[in-house]
């Protein structure tokens, strides 16, 4: 894809769209799959950057993965070899990375864990603690709370009490939890966050899974405790991806307009489909069932909502671009944690809406924005996306309702969805008629 896209405004947003498999969910399987040793297919798993990079560090580690009709067969278990030895490379993928941290400490090997220049400015020195209170030999191969780490595998000792620092990121917690499965004999470990959780429905994501792949899962206090168990299922279809689906819903919700998206249910426990009743809040109508879910709305009827947001926060872009369009000063708090993700969501979102024409203010843990944005000068104004998948999300949704906007780097959006632009063009009813 060139290194920017004119993406034309439209006149509304019609159709309907599948969404990928959940990015949560496929990374999650890959892993819990590549802890046992009978091989559990994957089917119609997402195939993304992230995934991808996932993936190559399980095959660095001792995973078979191979293709299928369906999707990936993936065995393990890792750490066969004790004398292996590999160098992990997270790329852009945070999941991977922070999960990849606890797994390595609890299988034999040594392991040399690393990701891209933006992804080693990320933070994992609350895991990492809490790791070394365990037992684990981590050691930083550059400044300290950062990646690359350096990791003597199989030195997590089973049967510890753990404490994390999980607000900035609720995957230390859920990288903990899986750390107890990845250990062998008995104990597993009790993992607890020693304050506020980031993103804590993803933490009940990573128990129910853990107890769909046959692991033991007690909850208790806010403690979780987890063992190994013996691989309990043959098969796993991740569910469509809330995160994927929201920008498609907010499509309606900014050009008018009804769009359908299946591969979602309705109601759903995903943290990202929260995003569907703050569009309804903002006066979109939504309607679900367990197959899919559409919006309708009028162009130029948003109103504007103040949403803490903590939860969700992967449908924040999407929903301030919807912000940009909605009368009066929709409000997101809450929302911190969004400043260590592939780029500062917060500051980037309000530059990026700034750069639209849109008025709007970055807070340390909230994001206000001046609505109502209609159609400016001519000039040509050019979207900074910071190579952040979510960013250019947001970006393609400011297009569908302002002219004259120049989407920098929209390939970038393969971290997640590599064929967002062409399901949301699809989307597109134009002046002229055609989609």
């Amino acid at each position: 894809m060139s290194e920017h896209l004119a993406f034309p405004p439209a006149r509304e947003a019609r159709g309907t769209v599948r969404v990928p498999a959940s990015k949560s969910a496929t990374n999650r399987a890959l892993l819990l799959a590549a802890l046992g040793e009978e091989a559990v297919e994957i089917v119609r798993p997402l195939e993304s950057e992230d995934t991808a990079a996932l993936a190559a560090c399980l095959l660095a580690m001792g995973a078979s993965i191979e293709r299928t009709d369906e999707g990936l067969s993936v065995r393990g278990p890792l750490g066969a070899d004790r004398a292996r030895s590999a160098a992990l490379d997270a790329r852009e993928s945070g999941t991977a990375a922070r999960f990849l941290a606890a797994v390595a400490a609890a299988v034999p090997g040594r392991w040399s864990l690393t990701g891209s220049a933006r992804l080693r400015e990320r933070p994992v020195g609350e895991l990492v603690a809490a790791l070394r209170e365990a037992g684990a030999r981590i050691a930083y191969a550059g400044e300290d709370g950062f990646l690359p780490l350096e990791i003597d595998g199989g030195t997590l000792a089973p049967g510890e009490s753990l404490r994390v620092d999980a607000a900035l990121s609720g995957q230390f917690l859920s990288a903990l939890m899986i750390a107890g499965a990845a250990m062998r004999g008995a104990g597993g470990l009790v993992a607890a966050a020693s304050g506020r959780v980031a993103s804590e429905p993803y933490v009940r994501l990573t128990a129910s899974m853990l107890r769909e792949f046959g692991h033991s899962v007690e909850e208790s206090g806010g403690a979780w405790r987890v063992a190994r168990g013996r691989t309990a299922i043959a098969r796993y279809a991740p569910p469509g991806d809330w995160s994927s689906a929201a920008p498609l819903l907010a499509a309606a919700a900014i050009a008018g307009g009804d769009v359908r998206v299946d591969g979602v249910a309705w109601p759903s426990a995903d943290a990202d489909a929260a995003a569907a009743g703050v569009l309804e809040s903002m006066g979109v109508a939504i309607a679900g069932s367990p197959a899919g879910v559409s919006a309708s709305a009028e162009r130029g009827a948003l109103r504007a909502v103040t949403v803490a947001a903590s939860d969700f926060p992967d449908a924040v872009p999407a929903l301030a671009a919807c912000a940009a369009f909605a009368a009066g000063e929709p409000r997101f708090t809450g929302i911190g944690h969004l400043r260590v993700k592939e780029s500062d969501r917060i500051q980037a979102l309000a530059e990026i809406l700034r750069e639209a024409g849109v008025e709007a203010r970055a807070e340390p843990d909230a994001l206000t924005v001046r609505g109502g944005a209609r159609a400016g000068d001519p000039l040509v104004r050019r979207l900074r996306t910071r190579n952040d998948h979510r960013i250019a999300m947001s970006a393609g949704l400011l297009a569908l309702g302002l002219p004259g906007l120049l989407i920098e780097n929209p390939g970038c959006v393969a971290k997640s969805y590599p064929a967002f632009w062409r399901d949301l063009d699809s989307l597109a009813v134009r002046d002229h008629g055609s989609k």
